[in-house]
């Protein structure tokens, strides 16, 4: 998940448009990204492209060239749909067809050879073929019908396939050397058009002005939507894949420009886009795009020319998107907005979740009898006065502002937020799994608990809805069934003994002093290598250690949905379930300044994946103090900059 922001030149202090980018990846090590620039002659000029790129592809992915900057970030359309399906099988077992309108359809065997090194013997790469059984891996079953998708679960002559837009050849390649050599908008646009799976939002700005942001990627068309209904189970269940149901996707019959799918996909004109929009500004962090949603119906919308219902997605994230929304606004409204105001917003940790959901549990709270200097008592005066923010508190920890190279002391304001946040995030849990999972479980349906947001959505539902609902919903379900001030009160209090509890001793010595909560002892992250080991491990390698030997991990600002992206699960309960794995996998602000662009970027990592080189990890106090370096643009500022030079040509 990510944000993008642009921003006309007519808001901005320079008078030129400006673009800001982070794409939230799961953080490794070494970083998903390596910085990289390409020069060469166009038309008879210099032409330079500089962003970063990923290992294996061509050419600049995220990043700048001498017209424009683009950025991208996932749009989460529904491009993958589960099937049900009837098996013929053979006297193995083994699923042979599948079947359509009681017709049997061969299926395609793929036949995996899988391979084991050899621990022990002393012999580099000693490999030995693994024995693995038909059905244990030995053979891929693939259904033709679903877009050469595979049988993900064979229950005997019933089963699961699975069907995705990326499962047969794409043009993604063809798309980033596009938008490395586009000269205009309609170029880029054009190139877009073989962007083609993994869906996308693409955010644009260019030095003749303008600012827009598309949708990428082949949105498929579902046969029932198109006929203006919901055969069965709508899109975002496992839907029917015996043709008892009109649940396939519609064969390809008006083909789009550079079109990969041989299934028919929503036009582009009418995927969700903005160019130059009179407000002069554009946002998006992984929300509805254009309110589809906004009624819990998101498949009660009819596209344009009554061609069907208009699908995109069953839900999406909001609370980024309310905060960054805001800052924007208010940024606009102020006049002459610079890119250091692009940076700090990228640096924003304050929880609009709690800014929504706290005050009415604090007014709960003051009919409640607490007793005077309890744990209880010093909470509730925390976040009282909490501003929302959730730095770390502790000068081990990294926050926003800080000197990359050395550590700092918070003040006293500091640690109270960074109190506050630890007790409103164990708060928080306690509430959802003391209504929402709760009830649930006592129904029998422990097993299948919705994942955590969703649950928190639910719970913030009928909260709001108490006056007039009691907290009984749809279902006739009560989910306070133990009375509203009873369960805030109570979950307010586990929240606090589990803070003061032997497993968040490590963290806390066990203390009832509300204080000593600080939030970057819950809060951290491990730059996990692919080989899981330390030192490869950052920490404890790249010159990089845990905060202590039982809280493995660096210290980081943020939290739930906060715009400095760093989210854990809303139910964690556990000393190191409040750590988190994705993050801005890139940060990125330019101005698009017609003699040059300015930009500025930082990897959480370094440009070498070599453990012993001094850029294994040489960006990751910038990242994680939401520093930026420059971003070289052109040759003269790259050999200005370059510590290295390596010519490659033919050899003689």
């Amino acid at each position: 998940m990510c944000i993008r922001d642009r921003v006309a030149g007519e808001h901005t202090a320079s008078g030129y448009p400006m673009i800001a980018n982070d794409p939230h990846l799961t953080m490794d090590t070494p970083a998903i990204w390596y910085e990289n620039q390409l020069i060469y002659n166009k038309d008879g000029e210099e032409w330079h492209v500089n962003g970063t790129g990923l290992a294996g592809a061509p050419g600049v992915v995220l990043g700048c060239s001498s017209f424009s900057c683009w950025g991208m970030t996932v749009n989460p359309l529904d491009v993958t749909d589960f099937f049900s399906e009837s098996f013929l099988t053979n006297a193995l077992g083994l699923p042979t067809h599948t079947l359509y309108k009681g017709e049997p359809e061969l299926m395609k065997q793929v036949f995996n050879s899988w391979f084991f090194n050899i621990i022990g013997d002393n012999i580099p790469n000693n490999l030995s073929r693994a024995n693995v059984g038909y059905d244990t891996g030995a053979i891929s079953l693939v259904v033709p019908r679903r877009n050469d998708g595979a049988i993900v679960q064979i229950d005997g002559q019933s089963g699961v396939s699975v069907m995705y837009t990326g499962f047969r050849d794409t043009h993604e390649y063809t798309a980033f050397l596009g938008f490395n050599r586009a000269g205009s908008m309609d170029e880029f646009v054009d190139a877009m058009q073989n962007f083609d799976i993994a869906v996308q939002n693409v955010y644009y700005a260019d030095i003749e002005g303008s600012i827009a942001w598309f949708t990428s990627s082949e949105k498929p068309l579902r046969e029932d939507l198109a006929a203006f209904t919901v055969d069965g189970l709508p899109p975002w269940f496992i839907r029917d894949g015996t043709g008892a149901a009109a649940n396939e996707w519609l064969p390809v019959m008006n083909p789009q420009p550079n079109q990969a799918l041989d299934y028919e996909i929503l036009p582009f004109a009418e995927m969700p886009k903005l160019i130059n929009p009179e407000k002069g500004f554009v946002t998006n962090a992984n929300n509805d795009p254009i309110g589809v949603s906004l009624d819990n119906n998101p498949v009660n919308q009819v596209r344009a020319g009554g061609n069907g219902l208009y699908y995109l997605n069953s839900h999406y994230a909001s609370y980024r998107m309310g905060r960054v929304d805001r800052e924007i606004k208010s940024m606009v409204e102020a006049g002459g907005v610079t890119t250091q105001n692009f940076m700090d917003l990228q640096a924003n940790v304050d929880l609009l979740d709690a800014e929504l959901v706290l005050p009415t549990v604090l007014g709960i709270m003051s009919q409640v009898p607490v007793p005077a200097g309890s744990p209880m008592a010093q909470a509730l005066d925390v976040l009282s006065s909490w501003d929302y923010s959730t730095h770390t508190g502790i000068s081990e920890g990294w926050d926003a502002g800080d000197d990359p190279l050395m550590t700092s002391e918070p003040d006293m304001e500091e640690m109270r937020n960074a109190a506050a946040a630890t007790v409103w995030a164990m708060w928080r849990s306690m509430l959802v799994q003391n209504t929402i999972n709760a009830t649930l479980t006592a129904y029998g349906l422990g097993d299948h608990l919705p994942p955590s947001n969703l649950a928190y959505h639910a719970f913030k539902h009928h909260l709001e809805n108490y006056p007039t609902a009691g907290g009984v919903g749809a279902s006739g379900i009560n989910f306070f069934s133990n009375g509203l001030a009873e369960t805030v009160a109570g979950s307010l209090q586990m929240a606090l003994d589990k803070l003061a509890s032997d497993e968040f001793a490590p963290a806390f010595a066990n203390s009832t002093n509300v204080m000593d909560y600080s939030w970057g002892k819950l809060h951290r992250i491990v730059f996990n290598h692919t080989l899981g080991l330390d030192p490869f491990n950052v920490p404890n390698g790249g010159g990089f250690s845990d905060l202590a030997a039982d809280l493995p991990g660096l210290s980081r600002q943020g939290g739930y949905e906060a715009v400095d992206a760093s989210s854990h699960s809303v139910t964690a309960d556990g000393l190191n379930r409040f750590m988190f794995g994705s993050g801005p996998s890139r940060r990125f602000v330019a101005e698009m300044n017609p003699a040059g662009v300015n930009g500025y970027e930082v990897i959480p990592g370094g440009q070498s994946g070599v453990f012993l080189s001094p850029n294994y990890s040489s960006q990751l106090p910038l990242w994680l103090t939401n520093s930026y370096h420059d971003m070289a643009m052109g040759s003269d500022e790259a050999a200005a900059v370059a510590v290295k030079e390596t010519t490659f040509g033919p050899a003689l």
